[in-house]
């Protein structure tokens, strides 16, 4: 017994030492993956065309779809979800069968969590073949027994039995993924309970009814800029006790919401009950369409990252511009301007608290957007590809880096 009880407690002893171990040789010096993949504006239009085909409030319950990405695509994702996680890059190889994964997450400076795995899927079932972190090569079966444990719990927290239950299959092609999946109603209650938590939603409430009385408080003085100020420094009253970056990322949400006339209730079902902001219309230089460029950017921005919401900024100006109201600098100066608001007024604790102090000194129109009059607009497609070579040619990313020049070397986005 005796020797027992020591074996007890040497494993004890060695246990920590031994996950230290395995922690150092999963974190390298050099990164696998290098670089950063970029949203196209094709693949803002692809994505578009997903969500309408797919599109959680009409489809219903029993109904059985086929989502088909490509190696591109999926690639964007995985980039999109690290990148919401933290900072890091993956790339990805689709064959008959399987796909190779790598990715790289950056832990610390010089330090990288650097990841490799191989997934084959057959007769409609995915499984993970391989998995390396770092040195370390973790045995096939205890992953597999790992990943099947950790999808019935997330299924199961979905309200759904099983993973079979709604993903009936799972297809890999040369440079396609394809997933065919049966809609379960009730899953989307859950999924926002875990996106949009309670407490996100209580800070949705608070400042919709700040920004009611926000804009009956300054009447006829009212202005975009005036108004950015006050719900900020809301924010920064509230981060004295409180999280700065919740705090400012639901007050931009609550403003692009605000100034797009749209409802809070796809983020919480109970806004049905809350107060109505008066509607005012808001401008930056004298322009309704500055102030709904520069909040979709910034809410984007909270949202979903700076590459994706210069992406669809982007896209947005080329629609114009074949058929629309016409390519315009204009309008993508206020795209990356409310972008860099959204990126600095969450990038972290201290980003946000300071970005909450330099607004409370004063903003303005100008220091919002940097100045964009000499910057031309109401470009034809035509027109555009005749003056400026189209979108990557030498002439267009000069007056881009223009742009983004003024924006860096304005006060607010030091």
């Amino acid at each position: 017994m005796r020797w027992l009880i020591r074996l007890f407690v040497l494993s004890l002893l060695l246990l920590p030492i031994g996950i230290i171990a395995v922690a150092v040789l999963c974190v390298e010096t050099t990164p696998l993956v290098k670089g950063e993949a970029l949203l196209s504006s094709a693949n803002v239009e692809r994505a578009k065309n997903l969500l309408r085909e797919h599109n959680p409030q009409k489809l219903h319950t029993g109904e059985v779809k086929t989502v088909s990405m490509s190696e591109e695509e999926v690639g964007l994702v995985v980039n999109h979800l690290i990148n919401r996680l933290g900072s890091g890059s993956a790339t990805l190889e689709m064959h008959d069968g399987w796909l190779a994964f790598a990715a790289t997450g950056n832990i610390l400076p010089g330090r990288y969590l650097n990841i490799q795995t191989s997934v084959s899927a057959f007769e409609g079932v995915a499984r993970v073949e391989k998995l390396k972190i770092g040195r370390v090569s973790f045995p096939r079966a205890a992953v597999q027994a790992l990943v099947g444990f950790g999808s019935e719990h997330v299924y199961r927290a979905l309200g759904v039995a099983n993973v079979k239950e709604m993903i009936r299959a799972v297809a890999i092609h040369p440079q396609r993924f394809d997933i065919t999946y049966e809609w379960k109603e009730e899953i989307i209650d859950a999924i926002r309970d875990r996106i949009v938590s309670r407490d996100d939603r209580e800070l949705l409430r608070i400042y919709n009814e700040f920004l009611a009385a926000e804009i009956d408080r300054q009447g006829s003085s009212l202005s975009f800029a005036s108004l950015v100020q006050g719900i900020f420094g809301r924010a920064k009253e509230r981060s004295v006790v409180d999280d700065p970056v919740a705090e400012n990322r639901a007050a931009i949400m609550v403003l692009a919401a605000y100034v797009h006339g749209s409802k809070l209730t796809a983020l919480a079902p109970e806004a049905t009950d809350w107060v109505k902001p008066r509607r005012v219309p808001l401008k930056i230089y004298g322009r309704r369409d500055f102030v709904q460029h520069f909040t979709t950017s910034a809410a984007l921005a909270v949202a979903g990252g700076g590459a994706v919401s210069n992406a669809i900024g982007l896209y947005k100006e080329i629609d114009d511009a074949d058929g629309g109201s016409g390519f315009s600098f204009k309008d993508l100066a206020a795209d990356k301007a409310g972008t860099e608001f959204g990126q600095i007024a969450v990038g972290s604790e201290s980003s946000a608290r300071t970005f909450q102090g330099r607004i409370e000194h004063g903003i303005s129109d100008k220091t919002l957007i940097p100045n964009v009059s000499d910057l031309e607009e109401n470009m034809t497609d035509g027109e555009f590809k005749r003056r400026y070579g189209g979108v990557g040619s030498k002439k267009y990313a000069l007056t881009v880096e223009v742009i983004e020049r003024r924006i860096a070397a304005s006060a607010l986005y030091k």
